[in-house]
C-alpha cells in the first residue's frame, strides 16, 4: 500500500521541481534583460558625453582600428565620422612614425590615462602636434581600446612665443646700458648683467643664489633700508637715489629704478636699474655749497643761462642769454621754458623730453634754438637740475652759441676733401672716390678712363715769373678741366702740377674725343692768355676693366708712366 502511495506522489514532486526551474529560469531572464537594459543605458549615456568632448575620444581595437569616434574627433582629424570608422593608427600619424608603432596596442604600450605627445595627421596630410592618452578596457567581454587626443598647436605656438619672449628678456638684460639686477620675491639674486659687473666688480659666480640685502652691495648703514625696498619694488615701480658699495668698498651714488616682475598677474621678482651719479651728485653738493655765491655767479656768467622751475618755468636769464637771444627777462619771465619761445617748431617734443629728463639729472647735447628775431643757430645745451634739501627746485640751461665751431668743423671737412689751392679734390679724397667708382663699375660691369696730367715747364713758369703766378696756373688748368668734364667726371691733385681725371662709363676710346676738347679750350685759353708763356699738358692713359681688375696703385702709375713717355717724346721732338 505504501509502494503505491509513493509511486503517485513521485510524478507530483518532479513536477513541481520543473515549474520552480522554469520559475526561476524566467527570473533569470528578467534580471538578464533588466542588465541589458541597464548597460545599454550606461553605453548610451557614455556616447551623450563622449559626443560632448571638446577633445577627440576613439573607440578602438586593440590593433588601433576605429569603432567609434566622437564629432570633436572627426573635425579635429578633417574627416567626417563615417570616414573616421576603420581609420587605422597608421592612418592618423606621419608615415615615418607609423613604422615605429606596434602591431597590437598591450598594457606596455598603454599610457594608463596619462597624456604623452604625438605627432599626428589630418585627412589633408597636415602633421600637427598633439597629445594622447589610451586605456585598455573590458567591453561586453573584449578588450577594447579608449584613446584620447588633445590638439595642442595653440600651446605650441604660445610655447615658441614664449621662449622668444624669454630670449629677448636676456638679450635686453644682457645689453642694457645700464646696471641690471634681477631678484625674486624673496630678495634672492637670479642674474645681473655684464654693465652690473663693471659697476660693482662682482662676478655672476659671486652674487646668484644670494639675497640682495646681504650686505654685498649695501654699506653697513643701509641694510635695513634694503630690506625695506626689496619687499616695496614688489608693489610698483619706484625710482630713488641712494647709496650702494662696490666690491673693493668704494661707496658709490647710484639712482635705481625698480619694477615688479608680474607673472600670471602676481609679483615674482624685481628688476633693478643702477645708474652711476656720482657725477652728477658731486655737481650738486658743489651747487649747494656755492648757494650764496650763485646769484653773482649766475648773472656774470661768460655763457647764456636760464633758470626754470622744477615745471619748466623761467624764473631767470643772465645778460648773457638776453645778448644770445633778443629776450629781456620781464619779456619771457613766467613763460615756459619749451612753449616755443626759443624752440624752432620742429624742435617742441625735443624740448619737452629733454626738459623732463634733466630735472632727474645732468645732460648734455647739441641741437638748434631761435633767437626772438627767428633766426636759427647751433647750440651746445647743458642742463643740471638744482636740489636743495634733497627737494628738486629746477635746473640751469647753459647755452653755448657754437656757430663758429660748426663752421670751422664744416671747413676743417673741406680741407680734407678739397684742395686749399684749386678747389679740385685732394688726393686721397679724389682716390677714395675712385675706389667708389670702381665698386660700381664692376656692378654695372662698366669701365673707367683715367687721365694723368702734368702741366708741362711748370718749373721755368715759378722759376721765371714768381710762385704767384704758377699758383695762377694751377687754378686757370682746374677751370679748364671743370669747363671740359662731365659733373660726374672726377678731377684731384695728386700733387704739384700734376692731377688725375676719372672718367666713370668711360674707356681708351673714348680717350681720343676728351683729350681733344681739353686740346680745343687750351688752345682758346692761350689765345686770351696774354702771356710770354703758353700752358700745355702731358698727357697719360690708363683704364679700369672690369674683366680684367687691376688695383687703384697700379692704373695711377700706368698713367703716370704714359705721361713721362709722352713728355719725354714732347722734350726729343718727336
Amino acid at each position: 500500500m505504501k509502494s503505491k502511495e509513493k509511486t503517485k506522489e513521485q510524478p507530483i514532486d518532479e513536477l513541481a521541481k520543473l515549474r520552480q526551474q522554469v520559475t526561476e529560469l524566467q527570473k533569470s531572464e528578467i534580471k538578464h534583460q533588466q542588465i541589458e537594459e541597464a548597460l545599454t543605458e550606461n553605453e548610451e549615456k557614455y556616447r551623450i558625453l563622449v559626443e560632448m568632448a571638446a577633445d577627440t575620444i576613439f573607440l578602438e581595437t586593440m590593433e588601433g582600428r576605429i569603432l567609434e569616434c566622437n564629432t570633436a574627433g572627426a573635425k579635429m582629424f578633417g574627416y567626417t565620422k563615417k570616414e573616421m570608422i576603420g581609420l587605422s593608427i597608421a592612418d592618423r600619424v606621419p608615415e615615418d612614425f607609423a613604422k615605429k608603432l606596434p602591431k597590437v596596442i598591450t598594457e606596455k604600450e598603454e599610457t594608463q590615462g596619462f597624456f604623452v605627445p604625438r605627432i599626428s595627421k589630418k585627412k589633408d596630410g597636415t602633421i600637427f602636434p598633439t597629445e594622447i592618452a589610451t586605456k585598455i578596457v573590458n567591453i561586453r567581454g573584449k578588450s577594447r581600446l579608449i584613446t584620447y587626443v588633445r590638439d595642442i598647436t595653440e600651446r605650441k605656438e604660445a610655447e615658441k612665443k614664449l621662449r622668444k619672449a624669454r630670449k629677448l628678456f636676456a638679450s635686453l638684460f644682457n645689453s642694457s646700458p645700464e646696471a641690471t639686477l634681477y631678484h625674486d620675491k624673496d630678495g634672492r639674486i637670479i642674474n645681473i648683467n655684464p654693465r652690473f659687473i663693471e659697476l660693482f666688480g662682482y662676478t655672476p659666480e659671486e652674487m646668484i643664489g644670494r639675497k640682495i640685502d646681504e650686505g654685498m652691495i649695501y654699506p653697513a648703514n643701509k641694510i635695513k633700508e634694503a630690506k625695506v625696498l626689496t619687499q616695496k619694488s614688489l608693489n610698483g615701480f619706484s625710482n630713488y637715489d641712494t647709496i650702494r658699495k662696490k666690491k673693493d668698498g668704494t661707496l658709490v651714488s647710484v639712482l635705481i629704478s625698480s619694477a615688479p616682475v608680474i607673472i600670471d598677474e602676481k609679483p615674482q621678482g624685481t628688476i633693478a636699474l643702477y645708474q652711476d651719479i656720482t657725477e652728477r651728485k658731486k655737481a650738486e653738493e658743489t651747487l649747494q655749497k656755492s648757494q650764496q655765491e650763485f646769484a653773482g655767479l649766475f648773472r656774470n656768467n661768460p655763457e647764456a643761462l636760464v633758470y626754470v622751475g622744477e615745471k619748466g618755468t623761467i624764473i631767470n636769464i643772465n645778460p648773457r642769454f638776453t645778448e644770445l637771444f633778443g629776450y629781456a627777462l620781464e619779456e619771457i619771465k613766467g613763460c615756459n621754458i619749451d612753449s616755443g619761445i626759443i624752440h624752432p617748431s620742429g624742435k617742441l617734443e625735443e624740448g619737452e623730453k629733454l626738459t623732463k629728463k634733466s630735472l632727474k639729472g645732468y645732460i648734455s647735447f647739441e641741437t638748434i634754438r631761435k633767437k626772438k628775431d627767428g633766426t636759427l643757430f647751433p647750440v651746445s645745451l647743458s642742463i643740471s637740475n638744482i636740489v636743495i634739501d634733497g627737494k628738486l627746485k629746477g635746473g640751469i640751461g647753459i647755452y653755448i652759441d657754437i656757430t663758429e665751431r660748426k663752421k670751422m668743423e664744416e671747413e676743417l671737412k673741406k680741407l680734407a676733401h678739397y684742395d686749399v689751392l684749386t678747389s679740385c679734390y685732394s688726393r686721397g679724397y679724389g682716390l677714395n672716390l675712385f675706389e667708389l667708382q670702381i665698386k660700381i663699375a664692376n656692378r654695372k660691369k662698366t669701365p673707367i678712363l683715367l687721365l694723368y696730367l702734368d702741366v708741362d715747364n711748370f718749373k721755368y713758369i715759378n722759376d721765371t715769373f714768381g710762385h704767384q703766378e704758377g699758383d695762377k696756373v694751377l687754378k686757370e688748368a682746374v677751370k679748364l678741366f671743370k669747363s671740359t668734364l662731365r659733373e660726374t667726371d672726377i678731377i684731384c691733385r695728386i700733387g704739384g702740377d700734376e692731377f688725375l681725371l676719372i672718367f666713370p662709363d668711360s674707356s681708351l676710346n673714348d680717350a681720343p674725343l676728351i683729350i681733344e676738347r681739353i686740346n680745343k679750350n687750351l688752345e682758346k685759353f692761350n689765345q686770351k692768355l696774354a702771356k710770354p708763356y703758353k700752358m700745355d699738358f702731358s698727357i697719360g692713359l690708363s683704364y679700369y676693366n672690369p674683366s680684367n681688375p687691376l688695383s687703384i696703385e697700379v692704373l695711377v702709375r700706368v698713367a703716370d708712366e704714359n705721361m713721362y713717355k709722352e713728355k719725354k717724346k714732347k722734350k726729343e721732338g718727336i
